[in-house]
């Protein structure tokens, strides 16, 4: 375990790099690049909200 907490984030961005790929394949480019934008915004969006709105 001690080895997964050092070398935590390029093993996570390995299997996000694993899933990107098999997303672009199975989708292709632009689709997969519109579901990864359209997450972005809702994560942006939702930060926002949480940030302004919900803790005051």
């Amino acid at each position: 375990m001690e080895w997964f907490k050092k070398y935590q984030y390029p093993i996570l961005c390995g299997v996000v790099g694993i899933i990107l790929a098999c997303f672009i394949l199975s989708f292709g480019f632009f689709k997969t690049m519109f579901v990864l934008i359209c997450g972005a915004l809702g994560i942006w969006l939702g930060y926002y909200v949480q940030k302004n709105y919900l803790n005051k």
